[in-house]
This record gives structure tokens, C-alpha cells and sequence, in this order.
């Protein structure tokens, strides 16, 4: 049995910040838990996403892809369920946010209160659903809540 706790926190992303994001999110999605790989293979792919890693409580992409792997091991079939579709559902509700950074080129930073999942004995967590903007950062600076 994994040991959860779902909460939401606050997160500051830019639009490099929430596309290392979505693609960590997608390469823990597709090659940790639809079709796991080997920890080297999943810890190259999450290298990419160096930047944003605490995002997730890794300190390194090898230590992300361990506990991902270790965790989907030792999950039941309903429990790697209910994670596929809590963390396909964070990786989806990313693009929102990019295309939102990318149509508004007036803001350069982006605060949001993202849902999450940690599993606390495997020292990772997840994005699970589309989170609530709170402000953004005008790029003549200053915060403008929303």
C-alpha cells in the first residue's frame, strides 16, 4: 500500500518552466507508468527537465525516475489506475497553461495552485488536474492578480 496525501500548493512557473513541466510529466506518464522503462532510460528522459525537478521533490532526474519506477512496482492494478489517470490528467491541463503564456506575451511568469498527489514513501509527487491561476507577472513588471 502507497502512502498518499493530495493537497494543493502554490507554483511559479515561466513559459520554459511550464513546458519542462508538461514534458516531465508526460515522460513519468508514458515511460513510467503506461510502459516503464529502465531507471537509465527514464532518468535521460527526465534530464531534459533538469530545471524544474523539485517540482516533483527529485533532487536529481535519477532520483525521480527511481522512485517513479519503484513506485509503479509496487502499486496494485487499480492503484496504477487511478495514478495513469491522475497524472495523464496534470500533463493535459499543462497545455492550457502554455498556450495561455503563449497568447500573452504582455506576461512572463505565471502563479498557480496545482493539485497534487505525493506519495510520501516513494518521495515523489504529481500533478493531478488543472490547478487555479492566482496572478501573473506583467513583463513591464508587477503582479496583476486574477
Amino acid at each position: 500500500m502507497a502512502f498518499t496525501k493530495e493537497y494543493a500548493a502554490k507554483v511559479i512557473l515561466s513559459l520554459d518552466g511550464v513546458r519542462q513541466t508538461q514534458r516531465a510529466q508526460r515522460n513519468i506518464y508514458d515511460s513510467g507508468i503506461i510502459n516503464p522503462v529502465s531507471t537509465s532510460a527514464l532518468t535521460n528522459l527526465l534530464s531534459y527537465s533538469s530545471g524544474i525537478l523539485s517540482l516533483f521533490l527529485a533532487n536529481t532526474a535519477a532520483a525521480l525516475a527511481a522512485g517513479v519506477l519503484g513506485l509503479v512496482a509496487s502499486l496494485t492494478p487499480s492503484e496504477k489506475d487511478v495514478l495513469q489517470s491522475m497524472v495523464y490528467s496534470g500533463y493535459w491541463n499543462l497545455g492550457y497553461l502554455e498556450d495561455f503564456l503563449v497568447d500573452n506575451p504582455g506576461y512572463d511568469l505565471i502563479e498557480i495552485n496545482f493539485p497534487f498527489i505525493e506519495y510520501e514513501t516513494a518521495g515523489v509527487r504529481f500533478i493531478t488536474g488543472k490547478g487555479v491561476v492566482t496572478r501573473v507577472h506583467s513583463t513591464s513588471g508587477g503582479w496583476v492578480i486574477l
